[in-house]
Parts: C-alpha cells; structure tokens; sequence
C-alpha cells in the first residue's frame, strides 16, 4: 500500500532507490538531496519513500549522519566567516549593546533584585567570564566604533562624558541622503552602508524633510529578476520556481470561485426570475415580481409563515448579536438609524448583514465560535465582503471572543462609537 503523501513511482525508479540506498548507507558523505538530483525527482519523496522500504533501518543511519554532518557543517561555516570578514572592519555596534556592556547595569541589577541578589548575579558572571579575553581593550577602536554606530542618531543623554564625545562626533549630510533616495533610487539600508551607519538615522532624516518613503515595489516595480538579484541568483529562484509549480494548475481556488459564481449568476433562477448577474438596483418592476413570487410561496407551505411569525428575526439571534444588538440599542435606534439581520438595505445583493447602518454606508459584523474560523467558512466570508464592498458598504468584523470577554468588548464599544462618530 502507497502512504498518503508518497508520490507514485515506475518500478525502475524503486529499483534505482533500493540500490541507492545500500550506497546511502555505507557512504558517509551521500546526501537524500544528490540522490534525488540523479533520479529527477524531490527530495522528500526520496526520503518518505526510504521510511516505507527500510523503516527503522533508515531513521537510524539518518540520526547518525545528521550529527557527523552537523559538526563538519558547523567547522566549515566558521571557516567561510572567517575568510569572508578577513581584513574588514568590525560592524558598527548598537548603542544597547553598549549599555548593556557598561558598568551601569549592576545598578539595574540593584533596583531589580535587590542588593544581595545582585551581588550573587555579578559573581556568576564574572565566574562564567574567567579566562577569557577582555572585549574593548583597545579604546580608539571602541570609540571609533561606537561614533560609526551612533553617527546621526538623536540619542537621550545619559550623561557620560565619553558616549557624549562620541554621540556629536560625526554629522551626516542630509541633502546628499535625500538626493540619493530620490533621484538616484537607493534604498534608506544602501545609503546607511554607503556611510558606514545603521539605517535608523537616514530614515529620521527623510521623515524630519517629509520625504515619502519608499515600498519594496518603489524599487522592484517593472524590473526583471534578473535586475533585482542578478543573473546567477535569478537562474536558482526560476529553477526552484519551476520544481515547486511543477504539475500545478496555473489557476488558484480563486479563479474557481469566479468561475462557480458567474455560472451561479447565469443559470439560478428564484420561481422563473433570474438573479441579476451585475449587482445592478432592482427596477420596480423587479421588486414586483419579486414579492409575487415571495407570496406564492408561502401561500404554498403555510407553515413556514407561522414559523417566522414567532421569530421576532428571521435568521435567529446567537449570544454575541444579542449583546451587540443591546449595546447598540442604547446609543441608536433600530430601524432608523441601524438596521439588524436584514437583507442588504441598498437591494444590491442577497445578503442579511448583521448590523447595517444605512446612512453611514457601515456593516458591522459578529463572526459566531466555529463557522467562520474554517477555510470554507473563510472563503465564503471573503467572497461575501467582495460584493458587499462593491455594493458600496464598509465592513468592520467582530469575532466571538471581541464580544463575549467583557474586558475586550469595552474596546469594540470604544472603537464602534469612534467608528459611527458620535
């Protein structure tokens, strides 16, 4: 039996893996990715399939590679670091960075934990510290440092006479900043490598001269993948691209649910009169056929009038709407100024909105404890507010929990009357 998840193989492609597998655990060095690479396929097939031949036999040669890999990864990472930093200049380090080195720390200690805590806290670490190198014996470089990473900052003054001097040291020219942002299209994180500072700075220097800052679409929009990464990044991004997306549809569960809605639109029919597919007002006309065929019905199946005679709403009223639909009552009026559980006002689609506000153009609506929190409920609830919308309305959305805890429902009440503007 294949496993859910498995994708199925030829009989050639099986034989290969088992004898793959037999070079898998006897070479060190061979990986399920290389594996993969030689029989065309992806790596977690490879390895799901592995599980279902070999089992336990395959877990632990997996376990036992990870950890000889693991150590000959980590010395080789260290390595590459190494080489790469090797002749460059520190990074610029932060000014909490700093605090947190300094001796004004163990006053926080104090205040935190008190004195003899403290104390037992500064022995441990001097404890965990022994032997080891002393960091910032060279001061120029310290100071060198400290002035790149706060160049351009507006920093509160703690009142060391040291930070001060670094503080004020270096300037940065601010028409060159908003020069380059502008005309010669960096970025604020470009402009701060260019003069050796962190981004922060730049940033409250375009703000202090209202300069719009930019998105990541200011700067990637119109240009190829091979502008924005280059060549060799951009050939990588395209092959696993391709391999992901490879006997996919191109179409997503969106454009299914255009296509079922315009199908919806054209072929439904309430008793012989059909749905205007364009959300269009209704014509006289419309309403009257409307309401005919409304009171046939329930000439029809008389038991469903009595039904809703009883109801004082048709849809039924849950615990949240009720608490909603109180507090509401207290500040507006139902029928004139708000509208609840009944069908859109503007006669533009067939929903029953919870809470309509007509004049305002507002909906507000309560999300119940389970239905909307599904992925149908979700997709339906998007494809609802998608009309809505376009209908004209406004939607704010409320969930179980907003209404049912009392703390949060003081906030929904706040942010309701802020939203109306009474």
């Amino acid at each position: 039996m294949i496993k859910k998840g498995v994708k199925p193989l030829s009989e050639k492609q099986i034989k290969k893996l088992s004898r793959f597998f037999i070079h898998y655990k006897n070479d060190n060095c061979l990986t399920i990715q290389q594996i993969a690479n030689k029989l065309g396929i992806d790596r977690t097939t490879v390895g799901k399939r592995f599980r279902t031949m070999f089992g336990e036999e395959y877990i632990k040669i997996l376990q036992a590679k990870a950890k000889s890999l693991r150590k000959k990864l980590i010395s080789k990472h260290r390595l590459k670091i190494s080489l790469a930093l090797k002749g460059k200049a520190k990074p610029p380090r932060t000014l909490q960075h700093r605090l947190n080195l300094s001796k004004a720390m163990s006053k926080t200690y104090i205040e935190r934990f008190g004195e003899k805590k403290a104390k037992a806290i500064k022995e441990k670490i001097g404890n965990s510290h022994r032997g080891k190198k002393r960091a910032f014996k060279n001061k120029e470089l310290w100071k060198r440092n400290l002035s790149n990473s706060l160049k351009g900052r507006e920093v509160w003054n703690k009142g060391k006479k040291g930070l001060l001097e670094a503080w004020n040291k270096k300037d940065l020219p601010s028409e060159k900043i908003v020069d380059m942002y502008l005309n010669q299209n960096l970025s604020s994180s470009k402009i701060a490598l260019k003069f050796n500072v962190s981004k922060y700075p730049v940033l409250r220097i375009l703000k202090e001269r209202n300069v719009r800052l930019k998105t990541n679409s200011d700067f990637t929009k119109g240009k190829t993948y091979e502008e924005i990464y280059g060549e060799d990044i951009a050939k990588k991004m395209k092959k696993n691209l391709s391999k992901a997306l490879k006997g996919r549809s191109g179409k997503t569960w969106a454009h299914k649910i255009k296509a079922g809605l315009n199908r919806y639109y054209e072929n439904c029919r309430l008793n012989n009169i059909k749905i205007i597919r364009q959300r269009k007002p209704f014509t006289p006309e419309q309403r009257l056929k409307r309401s005919i065929a409304q009171r046939k019905y329930l000439k029809e199946h008389p038991e469903e009038l009595e039904r809703l005679k009883k109801m004082q709403y048709p849809g039924g009223i849950s615990k949240v709407e009720q608490r909603m639909l109180n507090f509401l009552k207290k500040n507006f009026k139902e029928n004139e100024d708000f509208y609840f559980d009944k069908q859109d006002c503007t006669g533009k689609t067939f929903y029953r909105p919870d809470f309509q506000f007509l004049k305002k153009g507002i909906i507000i609506e309560v999300d119940g404890y389970y239905t909307h929190f599904t992925e149908e409920g979700y997709k339906k609830d998007r494809i609802r507010e998608h009309h809505l919308e376009k209908a004209g309305w406004k939607i704010y959305r409320f969930n179980f929990y907003d209404i049912d805890r009392n703390y949060k429902f003081e906030k929904v009440k706040i942010k309701i009357m802020s939203i109306l503007g009474d």
